[in-house]
């Protein structure tokens, strides 16, 4: 043991330095933040975290089964784990970004977002996190790129929400600059979208619109869906997304693991309300209840 170089970081603390494993700063930093503790979490990441981390190219990291199979699917890169699963350090750098954000800290944000970006390309935090400051910088055509590929990774009705309100944010931006009312409805169409992810109330919108545009441009969900699909825009859920989750969901109950099979079923079910996929999680309910009562 270097005794020097201990007795040098007691002079220089007064204490031993508490030295956290890197599964620890990521649990303590998730934490913060879901908690909103951002004075806390921008002391304890500049503390813990390296922002100038070297990343190889390869060294992608994914929190579950779906998000791999994405990958596999939507960008057909040769994948190389170099870490550990539990290592997430996406996660770490998509909530050390949002730190950097909520303090203005735009360089730094963007620099950690990219880092997330790089270890898992199919984190929609890491994506969002990049529009934002894309957004702050008027930086548009990178902008609306991140917001149309959000659509095929989001796989909670929270996520496809905020990625309709981007698309709408986008559009809104091209009728200040351009004052065609088309892109004004394709933003009143999308940020009603957006809503209707969230809430049953379809007549508001998260956006500031101006009454009279919104009631030139009334429409119903469905017929917003279907003027989207037909200007080639996202009017829903990635089918590779509700594809994966119902293939993942038959192959569990074949192998007789039935809660995991509920798992993607639900999420399939909560982006696309099918009546088909509801049967099926009643049928794996029942299991569930059958074996409970064995």
């Amino acid at each position: 043991m270097n005794y020097i170089f201990v007795f040098a970081l007691f002079l220089k603390y007064g204490d031993i330095m508490e030295i956290k494993s890197i599964p620890e700063i990521i649990k303590e930093m998730d934490y913060l933040l879901k908690e909103e503790k951002y004075d806390e979490a921008y002391q304890f990441a500049k503390e813990n975290i390296n922002l100038n981390k070297e990343y190889v190219e390869g060294e992608y990291i994914f929190k579950n089964l779906l998000e791999e199979l994405l990958f596999q699917i939507t960008i057909k890169k040769e994948i190389k784990r170099k870490y550990p699963l539990m290592l997430d350090y996406s996660t770490l750098y998509s909530n050390y970004g949002n730190v950097l954000l909520h303090f203005n800290e735009y360089e730094n944000a963007l620099k950690s977002f990219k880092l997330s970006y790089n270890y898992n390309p199919i984190n929609v935090k890491a994506i969002f996190g990049l529009c934002e400051i894309y957004r702050i910088e008027e930086n548009w055509d990178e902008f609306h790129n991140l917001a149309i590929q959000s659509f095929r990774y989001d796989h909670s009705l929270e996520d496809l929400s905020k990625s309709f309100e981007y698309l709408s944010i986008y559009y809104l931006n091209e009728y200040n600059a351009s004052n065609d009312d088309e892109n004004l409805k394709l933003s009143i169409y999308l940020s009603r979208l957006a809503q209707s992810y969230l809430d049953s109330n379809e007549n508001e919108t998260a956006i500031g619109f101006d009454d009279d545009a919104l009631t030139q441009h009334d429409q119903s969900i469905e017929e917003i869906k279907e003027y989207l699909k037909s200007k080639g825009l996202p009017y829903g859920p990635g089918i590779e997304v509700i594809t994966i989750c119902k293939n993942l969901g038959f192959q569990l109950d074949e192998d007789k693991k039935v809660v995991p099979a509920l798992f993607y079923f639900n999420i399939a079910y909560d982006l696309t309300k099918d009546p088909a996929i509801k049967d099926v999680i009643g049928d794996l309910d029942a299991k569930v209840e059958r074996k409970l009562t064995e």
